[in-house]
């Protein structure tokens, strides 16, 4: 969810927006809200931080990257300026919470599957995960919303010529971007816990992920995510087979993406350039 929230904002404005993972963080204490303090269901905490953590990336680009697109601004400037963004988000965080861990309060059962088991919680990650995606396929595939983004995505300058308001596309791509990056958050704290790092802790995976895909390509996103996914997870049976530390697990997702940009540099599912 957090990769492609990333490079769904990467199609489009053409830049690397580090406050993406504060996009996260804040997500993941917006449902901290609703759960903890509030005593609701963890499940209406997923809602609010996806529209709540939507809206907060709507006003980023309002407030900020606007401004600096209408001034013909450089992707470094961008690039800037979201790191700039970050560390206003996650200050603000750490100063209302604190840095200590703090958790979720839900409970969750474990099940016997198949010789192994599998907690309730990561079952329901699953199933989000999977419904999430399918509605972002339908999104783009069947729904003029869709088709619009892809088309400002591809060219927007035809866009614009073919009647398309590129804006208020931008403003979509924001929003939903921004809350799927709160949706991440909240299933990985909820699978860890939280802390005003949260977001930083992922977000050079989520970068593996985008890259390795092919950036900008939400198909690619989804399936580097499930490739390294798997890789660091049976990589993790291997390392601890060689008396190798399991804290090199990160690793082994790196090398992975190492090994396919020599070979596809454009990544898996990304489109090749003239030249390369």
């Amino acid at each position: 969810m957090i990769a492609i929230g990333l490079t769904m904002i990467y199609r489009v404005l053409k830049f690397a927006n580090f406050s993406h993972a504060e996009l996260v963080t804040f997500g993941a204490y917006t449902a901290y809200i609703i759960n903890v303090s509030l005593g609701l269901n963890l499940f209406y905490g997923l809602v609010a931080a996806f529209f709540l953590t939507g809206l907060l990336g709507i006003a980023s680009d309002r407030l900020v990257f606007k401004k600096l697109r209408s001034k013909g601004s450089s992707v470094i400037s961008m690039m800037i300026a979201s790191i700039g963004i970050g560390l206003v988000v996650r200050q603000s965080i750490q100063e209302a919470w604190g840095p200590q861990i703090r958790w979720f309060e839900f409970e969750s059962k474990t099940y016997e599957l198949l010789g192994g088991s599998i907690t309730e919680l990561h079952i329901y990650i699953i199933a989000i995960s999977t419904a999430l995606i399918f509605l972002l396929h339908l999104l783009f595939t069947r729904t003029r919303l869709g088709k619009a983004m892809r088309g400002v995505s591809d060219n927007p300058q035809l866009a614009m010529a073919s009647g398309i308001d590129t804006e208020k596309i931008l403003l979509w791509v924001w929003f939903i971007g921004g809350g799927l990056a709160g949706i991440g958050g909240v299933l990985r704290g909820a699978d860890t816990r939280l802390v005003p790092l949260l977001g930083w802790e992922v977000l050079l995976s989520a970068f593996a992920v985008v890259i390795l895909g092919g950036i900008g390509s939400f198909y690619g996103a989804i399936l580097a995510a499930y490739l390294l996914g798997f890789a660091e997870n049976f990589g993790v049976v291997l390392l601890s087979e060689l008396s190798i530390s399991t804290g090199y697990r990160p690793a082994i997702a790196f090398i992975i993406l190492i090994i396919v940009l020599i070979f596809r540099p454009w990544g898996i599912m990304g489109k090749r350039e003239e030249g390369s």
